[in-house]
């Protein structure tokens, strides 16, 4: 039996061994958990972030085969940079995680009728030009190569349902999902699969200020709206990404998957629910309310 460990530091089952994968905004929260977690599937992983801190501690703690990438990846130099370096480290990059999203300037956010045009053009533009230009670097260089890959493209609730004063991020999210399919069906003769993620209530910072975790109220009332009863890790994402960019999926592509313990199925929050919600805890006494 091998009982050989893939790199990271934690038990996994190898699913990526001899994978190169670049994740985009890999540094910290939802990006640190997917590297670390491709790192231990045996992945060697380039962890790209604009914060040199939270890539090097990252690609640190991921193990002897991850490296930082320092770069602003909307830019098409840096992507080029970014690219070369895994290659001459690693090889082709095979599994590109697009995880990564510029937060943009303040006049991005906010109600409609005070947005701006700047504010509006330069966070669309920044952030698909991020997930146009990594994937398409990604697949250039494995269609040259003759081989197949996998794009995992993380978008959000927002792409199918609004949030309010957050008009340009939604936006985004709806044009994450299009080009997911748009490049799934065209890079599929290449054996190049692209799918997408769509987190729930994620508490990203779990432990840290701001964190749900921080304010037990919040934290309660965020719990109470998903049918599994509590809000979602960084972990629970990661594992996804894992199956996505392995051979689990190998005939997978151009869909969009929920990571959200049921929230997006459910037509109303458990608390305006017109009938009774059950749980283990009360189920004993339906026959009695009969």
């Amino acid at each position: 039996m091998d009982d050989r460990r893939p790199a990271g530091g934690a038990p996994g089952h190898g699913l990526l061994r001899d994978r190169v994968a670049l994740v985009t905004g890999g540094g910290r929260n939802l990006g640190r958990a997917i590297a670390l977690r491709l790192a231990a599937e045996g992945a060697a992983v380039v962890v790209n972030d604009v914060r040199a801190e939270d890539a090097e501690r990252t690609a640190r703690d991921a193990g002897e085969r991850a490296i930082p990438a320092v770069a602003d990846l909307s830019d098409p130099a840096a992507v080029e940079e970014v690219f070369a370096r895994a290659e001459r480290e690693f090889g082709v990059v095979d599994a590109l995680v697009n995880n990564a999203y510029v937060r943009g300037p303040a006049t991005a956010w906010g109600p409609f009728l005070a947005l701006e045009h700047h504010g509006w053009s330069s966070f669309t533009r920044a952030n698909l030009d991020l997930l146009f230009l990594g994937t398409h670097r990604a697949a250039t260089a494995l269609a040259a190569a003759g081989r197949g890959g996998t794009v995992v493209n993380i978008s959000s609730h927002g792409a199918a349902r609004a949030h309010r004063n957050q008009i340009a991020y939604d936006a985004v999210k709806g044009a994450v999902e299009s080009f997911t399919r748009a490049t799934a069906v065209d890079l599929a003769p290449w054996g190049i699969r692209v799918n997408a993620l769509r987190p729930g209530s994620i508490d990203v910072a779990a432990g840290t200020a701001g964190s749900d975790t921080t304010d037990p109220e919040l934290a309660a009332l965020k719990a109470g709206q998903i049918p599994f009863g509590r809000t979602g890790t960084p972990e629970d994402v990661a594992g996804n990404v894992v199956a996505l960019s392995s051979e689990l999926t190998s005939y997978v592509t151009g869909q969009v998957y929920n990571v959200d313990g049921g929230m997006a199925a459910q037509a109303r929050a458990p608390q305006v629910e017109i009938d009774r919600v059950w749980t283990p805890e009360t189920i004993g006494g339906y026959r009695d309310d009969g």
